[in-house]
């Protein structure tokens, strides 16, 4: 008896291997995420924008504005289930369009406005990668933002490194 549980384990867990399970489903979502942001064009900046402004246009500051579309709000329009965008976040000037959020490691694209009335978009392909795809200054390509942890992690060592020196040189 103990042999046939064991070995329905082993199947069960060898299958689960195989297939990917959730690790799978997770690195798929964050893969479809980078793959689409990395092929956007200067064309679909203003569709991201002129989809940003509809939604900013709904945004409700009493509401929560974590998973207002998807993840038990309302449906994600079939066109972003098809680039396969799992959750819509609005908040007053921001709309993210997530791929992968939660505990993990997030996959979205940010879309800001600004107070000016103009919008910014940032890929966050990893919490620690994100590159701003929208203004480009002339020489910019694609250059990636610092991460929040590396700034401030970099912050606290600088800090904490002068204030060493400072009470190791006396002052």
């Amino acid at each position: 008896m103990i042999l046939a549980l064991l070995l329905l384990v082993i199947v069960f867990v060898a299958f689960r291997a195989f297939t990917g399970g959730p690790f799978k489903m997770s690195a798929d979502q964050m893969s479809a995420g980078f793959t689409y942001m990395k092929s956007l064009k200067q064309d679909d900046v203003q569709r991201w924008i002129d989809r940003t402004k509809k939604f900013l246009s709904e945004c409700d500051s009493k509401s929560q504005s974590i998973g207002v579309y998807g993840m038990g709000g309302k449906p994600i329009p079939p066109d972003l289930q098809q680039l396969r965008i799992i959750r819509i976040d609005i908040s007053p000037n921001q709309v993210r369009y997530v791929w992968m959020g939660g505990l993990g490691p997030r996959t979205d694209l940010e879309v800001d406005r600004l107070p000016d009335g103009s919008f910014t978009l940032t890929a966050h392909y990893s919490d620690a990668d994100s590159e701003v795809i929208w203004p480009r200054t002339p020489n910019q390509t694609l250059q990636p933002t610092a991460g929040r942890r590396t700034a401030s992690v970099s912050m606290t060592y600088t800090r904490s490194l002068q204030a060493n020196l400072a009470s190791a040189s006396g002052g």
